[in-house]
């Protein structure tokens, strides 16, 4: 099964928007790992198309927050995260060609993780948004509950939970972050009618309703049960293309 295929340029893009609109929200000091991400997108679109790259982005940190339950609310200790990912990709077509594609081909995860502001080697949680492999056994869009050794709780060795997730991008894991961590504040950065926030809204928007047009045509199916027709359900490589 051929992988999902994104517009490289549609990738740059939509990570330039976050960088403006992340102003304030994300770390100054990491700023650059954003830069890297871009760099190593622009390499890939100069890449020839007969193999594959890896696609990272380096520990992005955002700043402190208490913010993170509503205005009527106070939240408790100062905490920050840090979102990092690994996605092995092609290159697709000409490369003079405007709107070249990649296609994920393998390994697709952003990992988030949350520490205590206090104590910077306090890890408090962690989860990966990933994108399954053809003979992945969960929802192709998950996101896993998952450590980095065979500790409890969530050894690595056990790879369950795997929850359906919506988002399918870096870029939209990113702001899954920003919306949990700074609450109110985001909402407003993303109801704004100027700078980066109409276009950011109108691509996350037309992403989504994509999703879940797929997500709703695969349950027609009367013999198998909802939740197993979507679990086993695989996109085409063109769902976002």
């Amino acid at each position: 099964m051929p992988g999902l295929r994104f517009k490289i340029a549609e990738l740059e893009r939509e990570a330039k928007a976050l960088k403006t609109m992340g102003t304030g929200f994300l770390d100054l000091q990491s700023a650059w790992a954003l830069d890297r991400y871009l760099s190593n997108l622009r390499s890939i679109s100069g890449a020839s198309s007969d193999g594959a790259c890896t696609l990272e982005l380096h520990s992005l940190r955002t700043t402190p927050s208490t913010k993170y339950e509503p205005c009527s609310r106070q939240g408790g200790k100062k905490i920050h995260a840090r979102i990092s990912g690994i996605w092995n990709v092609r290159p697709l077509g000409r490369l003079s060609r405007p709107n070249r594609e990649i296609e994920f081909c393998g390994k697709a995860s952003t990992r988030i993780a949350l520490y205590a502001s206090t104590n910077p080697c306090l890890r408090l949680a962690m989860w990966r948004f990933e994108l399954g492999a053809e003979d992945s056994p969960g929802c192709y869009f998950h996101a896993q509950i998952l450590g980095d050794s065979d500790e409890p709780p969530f050894p690595k060795s056990v790879p369950i939970p795997r929850l359906p997730s919506i988002f399918v991008t870096p870029m939209s894991a990113v702001e899954f972050v920003l919306g949990e961590l700074f609450q109110d504040s985001w909402a407003r950065v993303t109801t704004s009618n100027s700078g980066e926030a109409p276009y950011w809204r109108a691509r996350q928007r037309h992403r989504l309703k994509i999703l879940f047009s797929w997500y709703q045509s695969k349950l027609d199916n009367p013999l198998l049960s909802p939740w197993m027709t979507l679990k086993d359900a695989k996109p085409d490589a063109g769902l976002f293309s």
